[in-house]
């Protein structure tokens, strides 16, 4: 039996009541968007809220990183909703990521057109069949998922990077989470390869894919934030197995958990157009790095070329304290499963705070000229939002290493008595058990040889 932890959480979570995760410090289009989608949908606030700090993220995909003095950060999270069946966590995710689906078919649509030009061409004059980007994945292969990782950092046929291409990010978008996991346990013997895989992902680091057909792809910087919901029931099925629990899966996600839930009355409230339009002009600005003013002028978001951000001095400071707090927890935690959340979240906070600082620099338009400095409020906040989170990877903890429920007893037939008296009495006469029950020798004879 794994070690418990005693869980002790303050406050209501409902819809009422307000969230436990913050969002005043995020810019305030961002934060006027996630309450409309709340008051207008019905849904709990930091599911909103995750669902657009992912959007974000991917978004800006590999244009920046945050350096905190050793190591370079991309801006990929994983988070998890998790809540009880009926409580609308699919459709804010939706709704949330539609403005990179609109890039995306944006994306398959200029594929369409090379691809149809090249097939129009004489089979002996084709090159090699054009291959479809995207940044959004849903129902795919992992192979074909590790082909578009690998697009974003090809080169052209002049060995030159395409700038567009080498710092677009990718996300996986995963109603009912534990589909994904089964869709990558099902062709290979416990889902070990795919999820080693995934493993790295998180981690960013390059991977090399070996292709039967003898091509080799090396996806160098891949870039894949995760957003994907869970019912509550579900969260020992997917995350509970001893694979996850030791080899540091579940620690990488960030979850929110939702579980005393209030359910409005029917509106027919609908969503401001102009704040839809805000968060939709905000996401293709980060996509594209400019904003385009309706002077005619283009300001870039992101002026700096190796694209690194780095810590103003209080942000540091702040960073090192939060660091050496987690360093502490992690000496003081019961066992490695604990451990490894602070770990984690020593680099979350990071990644969360670079994903807030670009929301920040969108919202000023290109006109922040310390877009290569990540601030102390910026960090401040990120640290309060890490402190949600932790408290949530400790509830999963507990609910995935829980004595389960007993399951209610089995009703015993007739049958299984009359078998389960010949397994304790092998001896006793088949022909004298019906005559004192009052039934024929042929049916107990049956009952016994049944399996």
């Amino acid at each position: 039996m794994a070690d418990k932890v005693e869980i002790k959480l303050s406050g209501r979570a409902s819809l009422n009541a307000g969230s436990e995760l913050p969002i005043d410090g995020l810019p305030e289009s961002v934060r006027t968007y996630i309450e409309a989608v709340c008051d207008i949908y019905h849904c709990p606030r930091e599911f909103v809220t995750v669902a657009a700090l992912a959007t974000a993220a991917t978004a800006v995909g590999k244009k920046i990183r945050v350096n905190e003095g050793k190591y370079h950060n991309s801006l990929v999270l994983w988070f998890v909703s998790v809540a009880r069946s009926g409580s609308n966590k699919s459709y804010p995710m939706k709704l949330v990521t539609a403005p990179l689906r609109k890039i995306d078919a944006e994306l398959y649509a200029e594929y369409k057109k090379v691809h149809d030009d090249w097939k129009g061409q004489p089979a002996k004059e084709r090159g090699d069949e054009p291959r479809c980007p995207a940044i959004v994945l849903d129902d795919c292969t992992d192979e074909r998922r590790s082909e578009i990782l690998f697009m974003n950092n090809e080169t052209d046929s002049d060995g030159h990077n395409d700038s567009g291409a080498s710092k677009r990010g990718v996300i996986g978008i995963y109603p009912e989470l534990k589909g994904m996991f089964d869709a990558k346990n099902q062709y290979t013997n416990g889902g070990t390869a795919p999820i080693s895989k995934l493993l790295r992902l998180f981690d960013c680091e390059d991977i090399k894919v070996d292709r039967r057909n003898g091509f080799t792809m090396l996806i160098k910087n891949p870039f894949c934030s995760i957003i994907g919901d869970l019912q509550t029931g579900m969260l020992r099925p997917t995350f509970g197995s001893e694979l996850f629990m030791t080899n540091g899966l579940n620690q990488r996600f960030l979850f929110c958990i939702v579980e005393d839930i209030d359910y409005p009355k029917r509106s027919h409230k609908k969503l401001p157009f102009d704040i839809e339009q805000r968060w939709a002009l905000t996401i293709r600005m980060l996509y594209d790095g400019i904003y385009h003013s309706p002077d005619g002028y283009h300001y870039t978001l992101f002026r700096n070329s190796d694209g690194m951000v780095t810590l103003s001095e209080g942000a540091d400071r702040l960073y090192e304290d939060y660091y050496n707090i987690l360093q502490e927890k992690k000496r003081k935690a019961p066992n490695d499963y604990i451990a490894s959340i602070y770990s984690k979240l020593q680099i979350q906070v990071l990644r969360y705070a670079g994903i807030v600082h670009a929301l920040e620099v969108a919202e000023e338009r290109g006109q922040r000229n310390d877009y290569y400095t990540l601030h102390e409020g910026t960090m401040a906040y990120s640290i309060r939002c890490m402190d949600y989170f932790e408290r949530m990877a400790l509830l999963v903890y507990a609910k995935i290493t829980d004595d389960p429920q007993p399951k209610p007893p089995k009703e015993v037939s007739n049958a299984d008595i009359i078998r389960e008296l010949f397994t304790r009495f092998p001896n006793i006469s088949g022909n004298r058990l019906a005559s004192l029950i009052g039934c024929s020798p042929a049916y107990i004879s049956k009952v016994r040889n049944e399996k």
